[in-house]
């Protein structure tokens, strides 16, 4: 007799929203220029202040650098913001000119909405989010890899939006999908950048 098996990923959050992060997305997912964008960042902020690259051997010492120089922190903050809005701006540029089953397949990365291995043999695979409401825990499930088909089947119905360091991906005016370009830490002036994905919507 064939068994089904049910694999089930389970998520707890003390957030009221049922979207919990989908993906942990590298600065590779940031589209064509994301790299070159946060190479010129960093040769900005090491112009301005060298000693970051001579006299700090680490990310703790480069910390407790900007920790103690008020200017060099406004400095890094500016540049941030800079850097993450161009990195998405450039982001969204790519993916509204990119060929529609390219905005597809970075979609999918996004909310990770791809058939488990277990699922390509036939097997069952669910999201479970415990949340918090007003009355306690609320609950919501869903199979990634369908819930969104209704809107991926039709990429021409979906429309790309740039906010700050962010990337909206829209259905009917309606947001189903963010992605967000970061730093890994905003305390070291030389971080590292990363990015997160989650749903939206229902």
């Amino acid at each position: 007799m064939e068994v089904l098996h049910h694999g089930i990923s389970l998520k707890v959050t003390d957030s009221t929203s049922k979207h919990v992060p989908t993906s942990n997305l590298g600065i590779k997912a940031a589209g064509p220029k994301a790299q070159a964008t946060h190479d010129d960042h960093r040769r900005a902020i090491l112009k301005k202040y060298p000693k970051l690259g001579t006299h700090a051997t680490n990310a703790s010492q480069r910390k407790e650098m900007l920790k103690n120089d008020p200017k060099m922190k406004e400095f890094v903050k500016k540049k941030n913001t800079e850097t993450l809005h161009k990195i998405a701006s450039d982001l969204h540029h790519h993916l509204t000119h990119a060929p529609k089953h390219e905005l597809v397949s970075h979609i999918r990365n996004v909310i990770h909405a791809h058939a488990t291995p277990m699922q390509k043999q036939g097997h069952n695979h669910m999201r479970h989010v415990s949340h918090a409401t007003k009355d306690g825990f609320g609950h919501h499930s869903i199979d990634p890899s369908k819930h969104h088909e209704h809107i991926l089947n039709k990429p021409h119905q979906i429309e790309v939006h740039h906010s700050g360091g962010s990337i909206h991906f829209k259905h009917n005016g309606k947001t189903f999908a963010r992605h967000s370009i970061k730093f890994s830490s905003q305390s070291d002036p030389l971080s590292s950048i990363k990015g997160s994905g989650e749903t939206s919507g229902d």
